[in-house]
C-alpha cells in the first residue's frame, strides 16, 4: 500500500524519472522568479528613497520658506513697533509743549506724527485741540487789549464769547485758560466798576455804592469796596483842600464828618480831620504872626538886597581850545530884585594857600533876575599845575538893585 502510493506520486510527475532534466527547468524558473522579485523589490526600495527624498526635501523647502517669511512678519512687526514708539513719543512730547503753552511746537511735533500714523485718530484729536487753544489763547489777547483800552461794550461781548468757548473742554491743556478766563473776568469787572464810580460824584453817591457792596462776599467784592472807600477819601481831600485854601474850616470839617460817617473809622479820614484842625487852630496863630513875620522878611530881604545879593554856586577847572586852565565859577541872583552892574573881586590859592590869582571882573550876563545865575571865567598863569587843588574865594562883590 505504501509503494503503491509512492508509485502513484511518482507517477503524478512531482519527482520525474529523469530527475536532472526536470529539477533544472523548476531551478531556472524560481531563480526568474526570484530575480524578478529582487528587481521589483529593488525598485520598490528605489521608489521609496526618492519619494523620502522628495519628502525630505519639500519638508526642508516649507520650512526655509516658514522662516523667511516669520522672519518677515517679526521684521515688519519690529519696524511697526518702531513706528508706533515714535508715534507715542512726539505725541507725548507735543502733550508737554502743549502743556506749557508752546501751541507751535506742540503743533509741529503732532504733525509729525500724523505722517507716520495719519490713520491714527488721537493725534488728529489732538491737533484740533491744539488748534482750539491757540484760538482761545488770542480770543483771551484781544479781550485783555479791548480792557486796557477801556471799551467796556466791546470787553463784555469778547467775555461771554470767550466764556462760550471754553465750555466743554476739561483737558488740563485748558486750565490755565480757564484762570486766565477768571483773571480777564476780574478785570472786566473792576474796569465796569470803575466806569461806574467815574459817573459819582459826590460823597453821598459813594457811600451808598458802598452800601450795597458791604452786602456782597467774594474777591471781586472786597476789591470793588476798597476802590470805594479810596475815592470816598480822595473825594473828600479834595473838597477839604478847596475849602482849606479858601480859609473855611468849618465847613471842612463837615466834609471829613460826612465821609466818616460812610466810612468809620478810617485812619486817613480821621487824619484829614485832624489837619483840619490844626490848621484851623494854625491860622488865628497865624494871623497874630502874620505882620510881624511880614516885617521881619522885609527887613531880611532888605539885607540880603543890600549885602549878599550874589551867591557863589560853584566852579570848575577846565582847559580852553589854547591849553591855558580856565576857572568858570557859576553864582546866583539871591535877592528878591533884578540885580546889573555886577563887580566881583576874586582870590584863587592853591591847598597850601599860595595866591595863584586875584583879581575884579564883571559878569555875564549884565543883568540877572531874581533867582537866575550869572558866571565869570578867570585864565590862570601858564605855570599853574593843572592837577593841583584850587581854592576860589569872592573877596567883595557889589551891585545894582533894579
Amino acid at each position: 500500500m505504501l509503494q503503491h502510493n509512492i508509485t502513484g506520486i511518482q507517477k503524478v510527475g512531482i519527482w520525474p524519472e529523469d530527475g536532472t532534466h526536470e529539477l533544472g527547468d523548476d531551478t531556472a524558473s524560481i531563480a526568474s522568479e526570484q530575480k524578478k522579485r529582487v528587481g521589483q523589490a529593488d525598485e520598490h526600495q528605489a521608489d521609496k528613497k526618492r519619494s523620502n527624498n522628495f519628502a525630505i526635501k519639500a519638508t526642508v523647502g516649507l520650512i526655509i520658506i516658514f522662516v523667511v517669511i516669520t522672519g518677515c512678519l517679526f521684521r515688519y512687526y519690529k519696524l511697526e513697533l518702531s513706528v508706533n514708539e515714535d508715534v507715542l513719543s512726539l505725541q507725548s512730547k507735543a502733550k508737554v509743549e502743549a502743556l506749557a503753552g508752546n501751541y507751535e511746537k506742540a503743533l509741529e511735533l503732532l504733525q509729525k506724527a500724523i505722517a507716520l500714523r495719519p490713520h491714527f485718530n488721537a493725534l488728529t484729536e489732538d491737533e484740533s485741540i491744539v488748534y482750539h487753544a491757540i484760538r482761545i489763547q488770542r480770543m483771551g489777547d484781544e479781550l485783555e487789549q479791548t480792557i486796557r483800552l477801556s471799551k467796556e461794550g466791546e470787553a463784555e461781548l469778547q467775555l461771554e464769547e470767550l466764556r462760550q468757548e471754553l465750555k466743554g473742554y476739561k483737558e488740563p491743556l485748558f486750565d490755565k485758560h480757564r484762570e486766565r478766563l477768571e483773571e480777564l473776568n476780574m478785570k472786566f469787572t473792576v474796569l465796569s466798576l470803575t466806569n461806574e464810580l467815574a459817573r459819582l460824584g459826590t460823597i453821598e453817591d459813594l457811600g451808598n455804592l458802598l452800601n450795597v457792596v458791604n452786602g456782597l462776599i467774594g474777591e471781586e467784592a472786597t476789591t470793588l469796596k476798597d476802590q470805594i472807600v479810596e475815592r470816598i477819601r480822595t473825594t473828600a481831600t479834595a473838597e477839604v483842600n478847596a475849602l482849606l485854601d479858601r480859609k473855611r474850616y468849618t465847613s471842612a470839617i463837615s466834609i471829613t464828618d460826612e465821609a466818616l460817617g460812610w466810612v468809620r473809622g478810617d485812619d486817613v479820614l480821621m487824619d484829614l480831620k485832624q489837619r483840619v484842625k490844626q490848621e484851623q487852630a494854625a491860622y488865628a496863630l497865624a494871623e497874630e504872626e502874620r505882620i510881624q513875620r511880614a516885617m521881619e522878611e522885609a527887613a531880611a530881604e532888605d539885607y540880603i538886597n543890600q549885602t549878599a545879593a550874589i551867591e557863589l554856586i560853584e566852579f570848575e577847572k577846565g582847559l580852553n581850545e589854547l591849553g591855558d586852565i580856565v576857572i568858570v565859577a557859576d553864582m546866583k541872583n539871591v535877592a528878591t530884585r533884578a540885580i546889573y552892574n555886577v563887580s566881583i573881586t576874586y582870590k584863587i590859592e592853591n591847598e597850601d594857600g599860595t595866591l595863584i590869582r586875584s583879581g575884579k571882573t564883571g559878569v555875564t550876563p549884565d543883568y540877572i533876575a531874581s533867582g537866575e545865575g550869572m558866571k565869570f571865567t578867570v585864565i590862570l598863569p601858564d605855570d599853574t599845575d593843572y592837577e593841583d587843588t584850587i581854592n576860589l574865594k569872592i573877596v567883595e562883590s557889589s551891585w545894582s538893585l533894579e
